[in-house]
Protein backbone atom coordinates (compact mmCIF):
# COMPACT_ATOMS: atom_id res chain seq x y z
CA UNK A 1 0.00 0.00 0.00
CA UNK A 2 1.52 3.26 -1.03
CA UNK A 3 1.40 6.70 1.05
CA UNK A 4 -1.53 8.75 1.40
CA UNK A 5 -1.16 12.69 0.25
CA UNK A 6 -3.80 14.22 0.62
CA UNK A 7 -1.88 16.92 2.20
CA UNK A 8 -0.84 17.93 -1.41
CA UNK A 9 -3.90 16.80 -3.45
CA UNK A 10 -6.46 18.30 -1.21
CA UNK A 11 -4.52 21.86 -2.23
CA UNK A 12 -3.50 20.80 -5.65
CA UNK A 13 -6.50 18.99 -6.90
CA UNK A 14 -6.01 15.64 -9.00
CA UNK A 15 -2.37 14.99 -10.40
CA UNK A 16 -1.16 14.49 -14.34
CA UNK A 17 0.47 11.43 -13.10
CA UNK A 18 1.94 9.79 -9.92
CA UNK A 19 5.86 8.36 -9.59
CA UNK A 20 6.73 4.99 -8.22
CA UNK A 21 6.75 5.67 -4.90
CA UNK A 22 2.83 6.82 -5.21
CA UNK A 23 3.90 10.47 -5.09
CA UNK A 24 1.59 13.00 -7.26
CA UNK A 25 3.21 15.30 -9.74
CA UNK A 26 1.83 18.15 -11.45
CA UNK A 27 4.04 18.87 -13.95
CA UNK A 28 3.47 16.72 -17.66
CA UNK A 29 5.17 13.56 -17.60
CA UNK A 30 9.20 13.54 -18.49
CA UNK A 31 11.12 10.55 -17.27
CA UNK A 32 13.54 13.04 -15.31
CA UNK A 33 11.10 13.62 -13.11
CA UNK A 34 10.81 10.35 -11.38
CA UNK A 35 11.81 9.31 -8.66
CA UNK A 36 14.67 7.34 -9.44
CA UNK A 37 17.44 9.75 -10.09
CA UNK A 38 19.64 7.24 -11.51
CA UNK A 39 17.02 5.84 -13.82
CA UNK A 40 18.44 4.69 -16.85
CA UNK A 41 14.51 2.86 -18.15
CA UNK A 42 11.33 4.52 -17.48
CA UNK A 43 7.78 3.77 -18.30
CA UNK A 44 4.88 5.77 -18.19
CA UNK A 45 1.94 3.16 -17.74
CA UNK A 46 -2.04 3.62 -17.42
CA UNK A 47 -2.91 1.53 -15.14
CA UNK A 48 -6.44 0.53 -13.33
CA UNK A 49 -7.32 -0.17 -9.87
CA UNK A 50 -8.57 -3.69 -9.22
CA UNK A 51 -11.47 -2.84 -6.78
CA UNK A 52 -13.22 0.20 -8.83
CA UNK A 53 -11.43 0.68 -11.71
CA UNK A 54 -10.56 4.18 -11.52
CA UNK A 55 -7.42 4.90 -14.11
CA UNK A 56 -4.06 6.41 -13.02
CA UNK A 57 -0.79 7.11 -14.92
CA UNK A 58 2.14 6.23 -13.34
CA UNK A 59 5.79 5.97 -13.47
CA UNK A 60 8.02 2.77 -13.28
CA UNK A 61 11.67 3.00 -13.69
CA UNK A 62 15.32 0.70 -13.29
CA UNK A 63 18.74 2.05 -12.93
CA UNK A 64 22.38 0.55 -12.83
CA UNK A 65 21.51 -1.19 -9.75
CA UNK A 66 18.40 -3.22 -10.29
CA UNK A 67 18.16 -6.53 -11.31
CA UNK A 68 16.63 -6.73 -14.39
CA UNK A 69 15.83 -3.78 -16.84
CA UNK A 70 12.24 -2.68 -17.50
CA UNK A 71 12.33 -3.43 -21.25
CA UNK A 72 12.47 -6.97 -21.27
CA UNK A 73 8.73 -7.20 -19.59
CA UNK A 74 7.16 -4.83 -21.45
CA UNK A 75 8.49 -6.78 -24.81
CA UNK A 76 6.82 -9.73 -23.25
CA UNK A 77 3.64 -8.03 -21.97
CA UNK A 78 3.75 -8.94 -18.25
CA UNK A 79 5.43 -5.10 -16.70
CA UNK A 80 3.59 -4.99 -13.42
CA UNK A 81 3.00 -1.66 -11.47
CA UNK A 82 1.68 -3.18 -8.02
CA UNK A 83 -0.53 -1.23 -5.58
CA UNK A 84 -2.57 1.68 -7.39
CA UNK A 85 -1.89 5.36 -6.04
CA UNK A 86 -3.59 5.65 -2.86
CA UNK A 87 -5.88 8.84 -3.85
CA UNK A 88 -9.43 7.41 -2.05
CA UNK A 89 -10.81 6.06 -5.75
CA UNK A 90 -12.58 3.16 -3.14
CA UNK A 91 -12.35 2.20 0.27
CA UNK A 92 -10.41 -1.02 -0.27
CA UNK A 93 -8.48 0.07 -3.86
CA UNK A 94 -5.35 1.45 -2.05
CA UNK A 95 -4.84 -1.99 -0.71
CA UNK A 96 -5.60 -4.08 -3.28
CA UNK A 97 -3.35 -4.71 -6.46
CA UNK A 98 -3.90 -2.90 -10.02
CA UNK A 99 -4.98 -3.60 -13.50
CA UNK A 100 -1.50 -2.86 -16.22
CA UNK A 101 -3.91 -1.20 -19.00
CA UNK A 102 -0.73 0.19 -21.44
CA UNK A 103 2.98 1.58 -21.44
CA UNK A 104 2.43 5.07 -22.55
CA UNK A 105 5.60 6.54 -22.71
CA UNK A 106 8.96 4.35 -22.94
CA UNK A 107 12.36 6.10 -22.43
CA UNK A 108 15.91 4.94 -21.68
CA UNK A 109 19.29 6.74 -21.45
CA UNK A 110 22.72 5.91 -21.00
CA UNK A 111 23.28 7.56 -17.73
CA UNK A 112 23.58 10.50 -17.56
CA UNK A 113 23.03 11.28 -21.24
CA UNK A 114 19.79 12.88 -22.63
CA UNK A 115 16.53 10.82 -22.82
CA UNK A 116 15.37 9.52 -26.13
CA UNK A 117 11.66 7.83 -26.69
CA UNK A 118 11.16 4.84 -27.64
CA UNK A 119 7.30 4.10 -29.28
CA UNK A 120 7.75 0.63 -30.60
CA UNK A 121 7.38 -0.21 -26.30
CA UNK A 122 4.63 1.96 -26.64
CA UNK A 123 1.85 -1.24 -26.31
CA UNK A 124 -1.44 -2.01 -24.63
CA UNK A 125 -0.47 -4.46 -22.28
CA UNK A 126 -2.58 -8.47 -22.39
CA UNK A 127 -5.44 -9.06 -19.95
CA UNK A 128 -4.12 -10.72 -16.87
CA UNK A 129 -4.93 -14.39 -18.12
CA UNK A 130 -2.80 -13.78 -20.96
CA UNK A 131 0.05 -12.21 -19.14
CA UNK A 132 0.65 -15.57 -16.53
CA UNK A 133 0.09 -17.69 -20.21
CA UNK A 134 2.67 -15.49 -21.47
CA UNK A 135 5.38 -15.58 -18.22
CA UNK A 136 4.98 -19.20 -18.06
CA UNK A 137 5.46 -20.25 -21.91
CA UNK A 138 8.28 -17.79 -21.23
CA UNK A 139 9.72 -19.05 -18.78
CA UNK A 140 9.85 -22.55 -20.06
CA UNK A 141 11.39 -21.76 -23.00
CA UNK A 142 14.17 -19.41 -21.77
CA UNK A 143 14.66 -20.05 -18.04
CA UNK A 144 17.90 -18.35 -18.16
CA UNK A 145 15.82 -15.31 -18.93
CA UNK A 146 14.70 -14.94 -15.68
Amino acid sequence: MLQDYKDITNRLGEPMWWDEAGVPRYFPFHPSYVNNIYATQVALLEIACQSCGTRFHVAMSTGPLDAYPLEEPVRRGFIHYGDPPNYGCCVSGPSMNCEDLRVLQFWTREFPVTWERHPELEIALPDMEEQFANFWSALSENPEDF
